[in-house]
């Protein structure tokens, strides 16, 4: 899977869940942490790193925070 074949997977599955099970920066950290076994993409850094950001991201720009 590539890098942005990953992030489309883990924002899709992101907002699968209930809009009250994704509300804070705390529930993407450990959803983040569930899809990391998951997850299987090239990067040279921390791939858990790369899917928080990715959820952090989508939950500030859909007004989340």
């Amino acid at each position: 899977m590539t890098k942005s074949e990953a992030e489309r997977e883990c924002i899709r599955r992101w907002r699968d869940l209930p809009r009250a099970e994704r509300a804070t920066l705390d529930q993407a950290a450990v959803f983040a942490a569930s899809l990391m076994a998951e997850m299987d993409f090239p990067t040279s850094g921390d791939r858990g790193h790369f899917i928080r950001g990715w959820l952090q991201r989508d939950l500030q720009l859909r007004g989340g925070l």
